[in-house]
């Protein structure tokens, strides 16, 4: 069978150094799927149909210009905006994975939320945008997230109780932007945690079906917030979570998922991270979906890397695997 070449979109540096594929999770990844007839291309521009980037070949990173029969985005589209639009002008006939109208729907907390609920997705904290009503239903609430509405990485995120200050606007992730202020009502999480949250990644297979790998489990004593940053622990949710419990969150996430996909260009969706939070009786709530998802899995595979190491590497994999399936096939999602 030849071989199919697929794109990931990321930034690339041919002029920095780069240790052998052999020494990273994703050059590992990449290594594996050519043993199954995939190449990932990682570049960043395309020049007369072809992506300009590299490839993991045994011992090295080669630079090339490849045609790719279909792409996976995981580009910073925020940060680096107008390299974003000219690499969308310049792919605009190749098939995305995790197309750009997934990522802006992601993007847009209110509007990802209405989507979820529309496809009845339930364990949705409720959220307000209109400035007039925040110190109102914050009155009603007593305890709330304040969140910029496009936010990403946590940047802006803080609990507020009523009398706390409001502001409309919010830092953005992008430096010297200002995003909408939201609040999304606050999950109790009971007597013994001050917040537990929780990541499902969830990667599509060549069927079509969605993967859940791992569930990672941040939780802190002190900090609501429930950043790996500034403190809190992070674990495997097997470890520390019931049966019933880690079924309640398979299924929300994997409610998310088919949820989005169904949203109006979504049907290449190839991963989706899906954030969600525990309250004082072990039920989830699903917080935010993230179309660019990174790190969780990561941490367990670092802590623990004979138990997680190989769940890691097939992560980085398993979406270039669906969208080079359903090349081969010429069906998408």
């Amino acid at each position: 069978m030849d071989a199919v070449h697929v794109g990931v979109l990321v930034p690339v540096d041919p002029e920095r150094p780069m240790p052998p594929p052999e020494l990273r999770p994703v050059g590992r990844a990449a290594l594996a799927l050519r043993r199954r007839g995939v190449v990932a291309v990682f570049g960043d521009r395309f020049e007369n149909g072809e992506l300009v980037g590299m490839i993991a070949e045994p011992g090295r990173w080669r630079p090339v210009r490849q045609a790719v029969v279909a792409v996976h985005d995981r580009f910073p589209s925020q940060r680096r905006a107008a390299a974003f639009a000219a690499l969308r002008a310049a792919a605009s006939g190749v098939p995305w994975g995790n197309p750009p109208a997934l990522t802006l729907l992601c993007r847009d907390k209110i509007a990802c939320q209405r989507q979820l609920a529309a496809e009845g997705v339930g364990g949705l904290p409720e959220v307000v945008d209109e400035a007039a009503d925040l110190e109102r239903v914050l009155a009603l609430w007593g305890t709330a997230f304040l969140k910029p509405r496009f936010g990403a990485l946590g940047v802006g995120v803080r609990r507020v109780r009523p009398g706390d200050p409001l502001p409309r606007v919010l830092p953005s992730v992008v430096p010297g932007r200002e995003d909408p202020a939201i609040l999304q009502r606050g999950v109790d999480p009971g007597p013994d945690w001050a917040g537990r949250s929780l990541r499902v990644l969830c990667q599509r297979r060549p069927d079509g079906g969605w993967h859940q790998c791992p569930a990672v489990l941040r939780r802190s004593r002190t900090d609501p917030v429930v950043n790996a940053a500034r403190g809190a622990e992070v674990v495997p949710a097997e470890d520390h979570l019931d049966a019933a419990c880690q079924a309640r969150v398979a299924a929300l996430a994997a409610d998310c998922c088919r949820a989005l996909a169904r949203a109006p260009g979504a049907g290449t969706a190839v991963e989706l991270g899906v954030d969600l939070v525990l309250d004082g009786e072990d039920r989830p709530w699903v917080v935010e979906v993230n179309s660019r998802p990174r790190g969780r899995l990561e941490v367990l595979a670092a802590l623990d890397p004979e138990r997680f190491g190989a769940a890691h590497v097939a992560a980085c994999g398993r979406p270039l695997l669906a969208l080079a399936a359903w090349a081969r096939a010429g069906r998408w999602g």
